[in-house]
């Protein structure tokens, strides 16, 4: 039987397999978009990836600037990610159905859940760099996405989109920018644009670690706001890191 492979969303993000480094803010030589699938044939195989396997993953969300850390508990099954916050009232359910992806928030394990409105999309969740629009990633699901053409990440091939919100995405950023893998077709990076076409916000990850002697999950999470006028330098940077994880989520 085939491994499910776990990828989070933050922003978040859905990303897995391999630490990648920062790279400058660069396009890819156009002449390579011809070289790139249509973006629908990627999705597909995106969404088959978001069918993940049955972890909990336990660790902490960290500030550098506001220094506050937070316990964590992620719990993953199918299209299905939970996300508990051990000493707030907050619990987090992103639902990653393909082409629809939702996200609602309880205040307890024994309360009701109810959608998070487009509004709060903006906003971060406790004092971190983290948005409650970062754990959407529902850019991936908008009509406006254009092949930048084929990128490199360390040994990695990648396939580099730029996805441009609707009238009624509600995202903070007026361009996604995102390196998708050749080979497993998860996410290498994900970049947050300016109307300038500057990064305000990006997502990589800095580590992984093996869950039941095969699955591979992030072990560390960076989500940085960055300086826009400025190629690669953070302003501000949060961490998710992983301490340890088991097969079984309770889900």
């Amino acid at each position: 039987m085939t491994s499910r492979f776990h990828v989070l969303s933050l922003v978040l993000f859905t990303i897995a397999f391999l630490a990648v480094p920062a790279l400058a803010d660069s396009l890819p030589d156009p002449a390579t978009k011809k070289d790139v699938p249509p973006i629908t044939f990627v999705q597909a195989r995106i969404y088959t990836r978001l069918d993940l396997a049955d972890f909990t993953l336990t660790g902490t969300v960290r500030c550098d600037k506001t220094h506050k850390s937070y316990p964590i508990v992620l719990r993953t099954r199918g299209h299905e990610m939970v996300y508990e916050f051990k000493d707030q009232p907050l619990q987090l359910r992103v639902t990653l159905n393909p082409g629809v992806f939702t996200l609602e928030r309880r205040t307890s394990s024994t309360g009701s859940w109810a959608s998070v409105p487009s509004s709060d999309m903006t906003r971060t969740i406790l004092d971190t760099d983290i948005t409650y629009g970062d754990l959407s990633i529902d850019f991936v699901n908008w009509d406006d996405i254009q092949a930048l053409g084929t990128d490199t990440i360390k040994t990695l091939d990648a396939y580099v989109f730029e996805a441009k919100p609707g009238p009624s995405d509600h995202s903070a950023f007026a361009s996604v920018r995102f390196w998708v893998s050749k080979q497993y077709w998860a996410f290498l990076r994900i970049d947050g644009l300016n109307a300038k076409g500057q990064t305000v916000k990006r997502v990589e990850v800095q580590d992984v670690m093996t869950v039941a002697d095969k699955y591979t999950v992030f072990k560390e999470m960076k989500i940085a706001n960055m300086v826009p006028d400025k190629n690669d330098i953070a302003k501000s940077t949060t961490y998710i890191d992983i301490s340890d994880g088991k097969k079984g989520s309770g889900l």
